[in-house]
Formats: structure tokens, C-alpha cells, sequence
């Protein structure tokens, strides 16, 4: 890599995905889940009561890893799975109340700290990045367009 400003931009890609492992790590350590499983736990404290595929769908992740995900946090007691009242093939999530207490543990923001820079960013700002990158995946030779699915924290730490 000859051209300064190429390896400037490289820079500027570690320092996001140092800061995005260290916040993956400190709300690991705070409350003993993953940052993906964090972003679930806030998605439900806001939204109690959400479907699987309503869930999958704010979250930007494919459905099975929502749902896997959820097996895991259930599995811990931080998740409950409730049939609805109305129609019974309706599962509704909701937080238990040791979700909500490592919820309340867990370091700012829940939704980590890329969604939550992409949220702060101006529509015009966004949309130039999001062409930029676009270019940018178009110029690598082995890109896995399934990750495009998959909760960041499982692609960095």
C-alpha cells in the first residue's frame, strides 16, 4: 500500500474495530453475554411483547440467528418465550428479570457502538458513506455477503 491516504483510511478501519471489541468486551464483562445478546436485551426492554421475526427484522439479523441467539438467553433465564393470549401460534419475547438486571449492567449504548454512530449520522452523511463502502466491497476479491446478517459483536471478537 504506496498511497498515504490508503493507509490513513486502514487506520481509521482499526481504530473502529478496536473500539467496537473493546465495548464488545466490556459489556461481556459487565454482564457475562455477549454484545449480540445485549443488542437483544435492549430490543426487548423497549419493545416487550415482540415476535421473532419482528425482532430479526429491527435488528437486521437473518431470523435463525435471532432465533439461536434467543435459545441461548432463554436457555440463561434472561428471556422468556410467552404464547399469545389472542392467537396461541404467536410467540411473544419479554425480558425476565435477570435479563432486565444485566440490561441495567451493561455499558452505553446497548446497540453498540456502530449502530449507534450510523443513528447519529446525518441522512446525506450516510448515504455517502453507504456508497463509499459499497464501492469498497465491490473492489475485494473474497467478500461473504452472508455476514451482511450476521450481529457485528460475532464477526469481530
Amino acid at each position: 500500500m504506496s498511497r498515504p491516504l490508503a493507509r490513513e483510511t486502514l487506520k481509521q478501519f482499526r481504530i473502529i474495530i478496536g473500539a467496537v471489541r473493546h465495548h464488545f468486551r466490556a459489556l461481556e464483562s459487565a454482564c457475562g453475554v455477549s454484545g449480540a445478546q445485549v443488542w437483544i436485551l435492549a430490543a426487548l426492554a423497549e419493545n416487550p411483547g415482540i415476535t421473532v421475526s419482528r425482532l430479526s427484522e429491527d435488528l437486521s439479523v437473518h431470523i435463525s440467528t435471532a432465533s439461536n441467539m434467543l435459545d441461548k438467553l432463554a436457555k440463561a433465564g434472561l428471556v422468556e418465550r410467552r404464547r399469545g393470549e389472542a392467537d396461541r401460534r404467536v410467540v411473544n419475547l419479554h425480558l425476565t428479570e435477570t435479563g432486565q438486571a444485566a440490561l441495567n449492567r451493561a455499558p452505553r449504548p446497548l446497540t453498540g457502538l456502530v449502530p449507534d454512530a450510523l443513528d447519529k449520522m446525518s441522512d446525506t452523511a450516510l448515504a455517502r458513506l453507504h456508497e463509499d463502502l459499497a464501492l469498497l466491497i465491490r473492489q475485494m476479491n473474497q467478500v461473504d455477503l452472508d455476514a451482511a446478517e450476521k450481529p457485528l459483536s460475532t464477526l469481530v471478537v
